[in-house]
């Protein structure tokens, strides 16, 4: 007999392989509980308690044995047919697999099986065996799995199957797990020792970029230079799949959880899970495995209504549940979907409301969308009670602080009765990165390329892009839309503002469903010298080791990370998201400007803005030439109007409260003013505050006229008035 202690390896083997046992117990019992009569399945639980219970007598861990025995004795009883599987049966064996789970927690805590015993289970799972009645545990509604996950790897190491050849890239993840063909198949690797050879890998990566910069004409040095940078890229991609693994590590999990939640919470629920296969960084496997815990969680207690209330609702009295990954713009999106009764975005508004997180009045000019985003501020719950699942206001701040610490985003889509989507985006890794190399400035800066999506050289004549004036913010106009920018040098203080800028790039990038652009000196040139080649004519897109940083630099919220090119320069990562919140830029949502086109043609786009008396109207966006922002000094009066002086013309200027009948309101030394085309030249309309460019929701309604209103409309869920514009404007 072996001591628990006498050989840690052996130990180790097996709790390693034990947790992965009960994985496969947890999806073979709910699999089981949706064909009792699957005696194949039966028999591969059986064998599989046997196992463990073999594996315990070998290391001297008596309790385990016991408990696994009892087990046994109750599954053998089950597979000769003298019991049959109903809900007491199948709710003691979740027992025995939690109670087994905690016993191998407790070895690998401190070595030993502890103080419980768990004899009140084995008795009872003795009882049953023997045919006597006992108590069964609570079980009111049936839990259906749509899909089955695949197996699980291992949880302390990583397996990495062998390549076909030896030339060949890695073809299964590390921690693939599965089953194996043979011993030759696949090895047990530790996860430090996957993750040095990766941080090695990346020092090769930036002594190749360094390579790459050396300028040399000799034939042989840029020949075996090329050699090195094409196997560097292999390796790095095949160091980079050692680190992967299937998010249905996180996944394999939840059928147990979503079964469990469903019988304490009084529900029924459909389970579909889609795209295991889709890889991640084992790393942030980790971080998002909580996050997305109470996400289910939520679905399944907040979201999906009791089946009573479904049917009354004329739904389904199994409610659908459903967990999705797929590969999408080199990040890994993650959806938990749920067909219940929605976010009552009423509720948020008001709960927002009450705890000051904004005014009333500005609460209702606010999108839904944006509405919901108030569900992660911290304490922020609108459950009517307590429960032992949620509703203490805690949880969905933390799943968005988590989510972000590792570059991802978190946004929730709902609708009324219909159900919630809540969408998770993560990078791939967070080890090595393609980037954008851009200089502003003096400075070089780092975009990951996978915001990026189009690059637009300004123009300062009316044949291109340029700048516009917004509120005190810059758009550009592209395409029929107005995208608002950040002149990076002057927002991270590398050079004063100015009041005009026609030069430069703009990046336009997306964050989130968010669009704006960035605007640069240029992107990186080659790194060339003079009377020599760059070695690989390093470009201005790299894929660099991301390192990370600390200190002021961490709290400031604008970098996400730094690198070392391959002159040997520091560079620093933007956070595109950071700068999207630090900059308060107008939202413009990228799936609204994808059909800005038809949308133009259909006349349907709008410009939403609030008077100086805080009335909210509209101007269609066909009609605005430009926008911009006037001095109250440069406005002067002429033949009883007010004009503003552009070149050689002059251009009226009316105050849109003034266009509505009522008096204005006292301007400021800045004054918003939209340029609208007319026969008779442009006019002018004085706004106090340009909000945004929203897509009509509704059909315009003329009924609704007043003076200097067209009609109104829906724009962002709020209705608005739409400036009638068609005749002479007064001044």
């Amino acid at each position: 007999m072996v001591g628990a202690n006498d050989n840690e390896e052996f130990v180790q083997e097996f709790l390693v392989e034990s947790s992965e046992n009960l994985d496969q117990l947890d999806r073979d019992l709910i699999a089981l509980e949706q064909a009792p009569g699957d005696e194949a399945r039966l028999a591969s639980i059986f064998r599989t308690v046997h196992t463990i219970k073999g594996n315990s007598g070998f290391f001297g861990f008596s309790k385990l044995g016991a408990i696994t025995h009892s087990g046994e004795h109750l599954l053998g009883r089950l597979r000769d047919g003298k019991l049959a599987l109903d809900d007491r049966v199948t709710g003691s064996l979740y027992s025995l697999v939690d109670a087994v789970r905690a016993i191998l927690r407790t070895i690998e805590t401190t070595g030993k099986e502890g103080d419980h015993d768990f004899r009140d289970l084995a008795q009872r799972l003795t009882a049953m065996a023997a045919g006597e009645p006992t108590e069964p545990p609570p079980r009111e509604h049936a839990l259906e799995i749509a899909a089955e996950p695949p197996p699980p790897a291992a949880p302390v190491e990583a397996e990495i199957a062998a390549p076909p050849e030896p030339a060949a890239p890695a073809e299964r993840a590390a921690g693939a797990g599965g089953e194996r063909s043979g011993g030759e198949a696949s090895i047990r690797v530790d996860v430090g020792l996957v993750g040095s050879i990766l941080d090695l890998v990346g020092e090769l990566v930036l002594a190749r970029n360094e390579l790459r910069s050396v300028a040399t004409d000799d034939p042989a040095v840029l020949a075996a230079a090329h050699r090195i940078n094409a196997v560097t890229n292999a390796l790095q991609e095949t160091a980079v799949k050692t680190r992967l693994q299937p998010i249905e590590q996180v996944f394999n999990k939840f059928p147990r959880t979503v079964r469990d939640l469903a019988v304490s919470c009084g529900r029924e629920v459909q389970l579909s899970i889609d795209g295991g296969d889709t890889e991640l960084d084992r790393t942030l496997i980790e971080s998002i495995r909580d996050p997305l815990t109470h996400l289910v969680r939520n679905a399944v207690d907040h979201g999906i209504e009791p089946p009573d209330v479904r049917a009354a609702r004329g739904k389904p009295r199994a409610g659908r549940l459903a967990l999705r990954a797929f590969n999408e713009s080199g990040q890994v999106t993650i959806e938990v979907e749920d067909d219940g009764g929605g976010i009552a975005v009423a509720a948020v508004r008001d709960k927002a409301v009450a705890k000051g997180l904004v005014s009333a009045e500005a609460a209702v000019a606010l999108p839904d969308e944006r509405i919901l985003q108030f569900i992660f501020e911290p304490g922020f719950s609108t459950a009517a009670a307590v429960t032992s699942v949620s509703g203490r206001g805690v949880g969905m701040d933390v799943v968005k602080t988590n989510i972000e610490a590792i570059g991802g985003t978190v946004d929730v889509h709902s609708r009324p009765g219909l159900g919630t989507t809540v969408r998770v985006r993560v990078p791939l890794t967070l080890a090595i990165m393609p980037v954008l190399v851009v200089r502003s400035g003096s400075e070089r800066l780092a975009i990951p390329q996978a915001a990026v999506r189009e690059l637009v050289p300004l123009k300062g004549d009316r044949g291109g892009p340029r700048i516009e004036g917004l509120d005190g913010a810059p758009v550009v106009r592209l395409r029929g839309r107005l995208l608002p920018v950040v002149f990076l040098d002057e927002f991270l203080g590398l050079r004063a503002a100015t009041a005009c800028r026609d030069e430069g790039t703009v990046v336009l990038v997306r964050v989130d469903d968010h669009e704006f652009g960035i605007v640069i000196d240029g992107v990186r040139t080659t790194a060339g010298g003079a009377g020599g080649t760059a070695i690989g004519e390093a470009a201005s897109l790299s894929t660099v080791v991301v390192k990370p940083i600390g200190g002021l630099l961490a709290q400031i919220g604008l970098y996400a990370g730094a690198t070392v090119l391959g002159d040997g320069g520091v560079v620093l990562i933007l956070d595109l998201r950071g700068i999207l919140r630090a900059a308060a830029l107008p939202v413009v949502r990228e799936s609204e400007a994808a059909s800005v086109e038809a949308s133009l043609a259909s006349g349907d786009r709008y410009l939403v803005c609030r008077t100086g008396r805080g009335r909210r109207i509209a101007l269609p966006l066909e009609a605005i030439e430009r926008l911009e922002n006037v001095r109250a000094s440069e406005l002067h009066a002429l033949g009883g109007r007010r004009v503003v002086r552009r070149g050689d013309a002059f251009t009226p200027v009316v105050d849109a409260d003034r266009l509505l009948g009522t008096v204005a309101a006292a301007e400021s030394d800045t004054i918003n003013v939209v340029v609208l085309g007319g026969p008779a030249g442009p006019v002018g309309v004085a706004v106090g505050q340009i909000l945004d460019v929203i897509a009509a929701e509704s059909p315009l309604q003329p009924s609704l006229v007043a003076a200097g209103v067209r009609g109104a409309l829906a724009l962002g869920g709020v209705a608005t008035e739409v400036l009638d514009i068609s005749g002479d404007l007064p001044c």
